[in-house]
């Protein structure tokens, strides 16, 4: 009996160990992510979540003074137009993908129709769009 409560306390002991070491890790990267911004950092066109068909033609990342973003150029699903690509996403003309337990920063996206593609500019740094 008291071999057992002696080897359930351990057993708890190190569980709590182990989950408090990956806490830490969690909480280091997601500090490294904050600590570590720059203006230079962009998501990357596997975070925007295109509809299936979608084919992603070109990506281009380009800086202003405002900082970085990425130049997304999309070609929607067949019998779609890059009007509907847009409204499905949410970026008419703004949208905001909230982050994930990997990378819980927030993407920005805005979306402009441009010929057969839609151009998707992602960014971490804008704020809300209000008309």
């Amino acid at each position: 009996m008291e071999r057992t409560r002696t080897r359930r306390r351990g057993l708890v002991t190190v569980l709590m160990i182990v989950v408090c070491a990956l806490l830490l890790v969690y909480v280091g990267r997601v500090f490294w992510l904050y600590a570590g911004a720059t203006e230079g950092d962009v998501p990357s066109s596997s975070s925007i979540p295109l509809p299936g068909g979608s084919q992603v033609v070109n990506v281009i990342t380009d800086c202003g003074s405002g900082g970085c973003w990425s130049l997304i150029e999309v070609r929607p699903p067949d019998g779609s137009t890059p009007e509907d690509l847009a409204r499905e996403l949410g970026a008419d003309p703004q949208a905001k993908i909230a982050g994930n337990l990997i990378d819980p920063r927030t993407i920005w996206l805005w979306a402009e129709p441009k010929g057969d593609l839609l151009s998707i500019r992602a960014d971490y740094w804008s704020s809300e769009w209000v008309p």
